[in-house]
């Protein structure tokens, strides 16, 4: 593995960290929101309700931590080509309602936290493009916020949450997700910083260069970078 590969590879692991960090202070904040709901006064219907989520809380959230933790560590990994991928390819995969509906309530969740972390989300895309030489993030990677968020409300569900329980906790789960992943991203483009990549981002690193053929000679290292190859991490 390269010094730049290993670099990412260091990057993505201390950000998993922090967001796991993230994960279990959520975990603990969704418990005390559930518990304040259940004991303010609403009508019976909505009562049984709140005191079933609590209940199955109870039982759910290790499951839901866990399954999250697991979901957001395999998006290190190269993603995995599936007979599911290749039949969305086709346009034939069949989507189910509880598919739909994550991907809205993981939406709405995802508009919020990207219009707090853009800033420094922006300038990571830049640095990780350029530090990887690739177009874009890969469409699994854990650093966008889409990614982890969906897996995250994805997670609820498979824990055994009911349906319905999601908007009940969604106001605690983007607040603190705010507030954590605009910590990480910033000290994820710290350490980037820190190892020589791109300590100034220009406008012109923003605009992505048009694709070109491949070239068989390597082309020299762009001047964003000093002695990556030499930084330890």
């Amino acid at each position: 593995m390269t010094p730049r590969m290993q670099l990412a590879r260091a990057l993505r692991e201390r950000f998993l960290a922090e967001a796991g960090k993230a994960a279990v202070e959520i975990g603990g904040a969704v418990q005390e929101r559930l518990t304040v709901l259940m004991d303010e006064l609403v009508n019976a219907r909505e009562s049984q309700l709140r005191r079933d989520t609590w209940m199955a809380y109870k039982n759910s959230r290790p499951l839901w931590m866990e399954g999250t933790m697991k979901a957001w560590r395999e998006c290190l990994e190269p993603p995995k080509v599936k007979k599911e991928a290749k039949l969305e390819v086709a346009g034939l995969e069949l989507v189910g309602t509880e598919v739909v509906e994550n991907k809205i309530l993981a939406s709405r969740l995802v508009l919020a936290v990207n219009e707090k972390v853009l800033p420094q989300l922006d300038d990571l895309r830049v640095r990780m493009r350029f530090l990887e030489n690739r177009e874009e993030l890969e469409g699994n990677d854990l650093l966008r916020p889409e990614v982890l968020v969906l897996l995250m409300v994805e997670q609820w569900a498979q824990s055994g949450m009911p349906g319905e329980s999601w908007p009940m906790v969604n106001e605690v789960v983007q607040r603190l997700l705010i507030e954590r992943l605009v910590v990480a991203y910033k000290n994820a483009n710290d350490l980037l910083i820190s190892k020589g990549v791109m300590p100034t981002i220009e406008l012109k690193d923003r605009v992505k260069a048009p694709v070109r053929a491949p070239q068989r000679t390597r082309p020299p290292a762009a001047p964003g970078m000093t002695q990556i190859g030499r930084a330890h991490f």
